[in-house]
């Protein structure tokens, strides 16, 4: 089953109005680019739904079709939160992953319940900082990070953990917490954290050993802020989701997995069980 992608939606939507726009004043594809001094293949790609453009990219555009004020307002608008929806990690990397970390904790501080699924490593609000270091010192996904301030950024963000106000779900696979990220002493650190930490009253946390039957197959991370969006990352992007079809989808996703879990006592032996393992 497929998620309804509102990211692909609005893309093709902004897509096709700026095609729209060029066509309406009589100009082609080749006119267009050499105005701006851009490739073809730039603008066929934009109006296309392959490529997604630039707040200055619209900008350019809108300042050569000469639209209304209203729809140029709506169009910079709407690739400005297309934009933010959907940023490459790459891009982020380059701007400081420890910028990402803040602007996460800001989204964070407005959210009232938070419910993580995490099927290939511990949630970065759980983490110790030498399983952060581990996680932002990756030779190919991290490449570049600046270890450091990340971990202290990514700390920074776990006091969220201790207002009672605020309430944390998180359902962790197995399979994360045996992946080791750091040497045995590293993990160790790791497991006793996710243990000390399950005994907070506004924290619950379910993990879903290999044992447990699951419904659907764990594809991917997913974080859901209240029920107003979903953030997505994967090697190269991160996405925010705000289609309510796409929220009802992982919503019902994570019940299935939140079901399968285990919890408290039972939760905790499991993880004794693992540290010993990972001795």
């Amino acid at each position: 089953m497929t998620t309804p992608e509102s990211f692909e939606r609005i893309r093709a939507e902004l897509a096709e109005d700026l095609r729209r726009l060029r066509t309406d004043v009589g100009m082609s594809g080749v006119t267009a680019a050499t105005r701006l001094g851009w490739s073809q293949s730039k603008i066929s790609k934009i109006e296309t739904g392959r490529a997604t453009p630039s707040s200055d990219d619209v900008r350019q555009l809108v300042g050569l079709y000469r639209p209304g004020r209203d729809e140029r307002l709506a169009l910079e608008t709407r690739v400005a939160e297309l934009n933010d929806r959907y940023r490459s990690l790459r891009m982020l990397r380059k701007r400081g992953l420890e910028h990402e970390q803040r602007g996460i904790k800001r989204v964070e501080s407005s959210t009232t319940l938070l419910r993580v699924f995490e099927p290939s490593t511990v949630p970065g609000l759980l983490q110790t900082a030498e399983y952060a270091r581990a996680v932002f010192s990756r030779p190919l996904s991290c490449a570049g990070v600046d270890v450091a301030r990340a971990v202290a950024a990514r700390l920074d963000r776990q006091s969220a953990l201790f207002q009672p106000e605020r309430s944390f779900h998180f359902v962790i696979t197995e399979a994360a917490l045996r992946w080791r990220m750091g040497g045995t002493a590293t993990m160790t650190a790791q497991m006793d954290r996710l243990a000390n930490l399950s005994t907070l009253s506004n924290v619950r946390l379910g993990l879903l050993p290999w044992r447990v039957e699951v419904p659907e197959f764990p594809n991917n991370g997913f974080d859901i802020r209240d029920e107003r969006e979903v953030a997505v990352e994967n090697f190269t992007t991160h996405r925010v989701l705000t289609d309510a079809r796409d929220i009802d989808f992982h919503l019902r996703m994570f019940a299935y997995f939140a079901d399968a879990a285990i919890y408290g006592d039972e939760a905790r032996a499991f993880l004794a069980e693992l540290t010993r393992e990972h001795a």
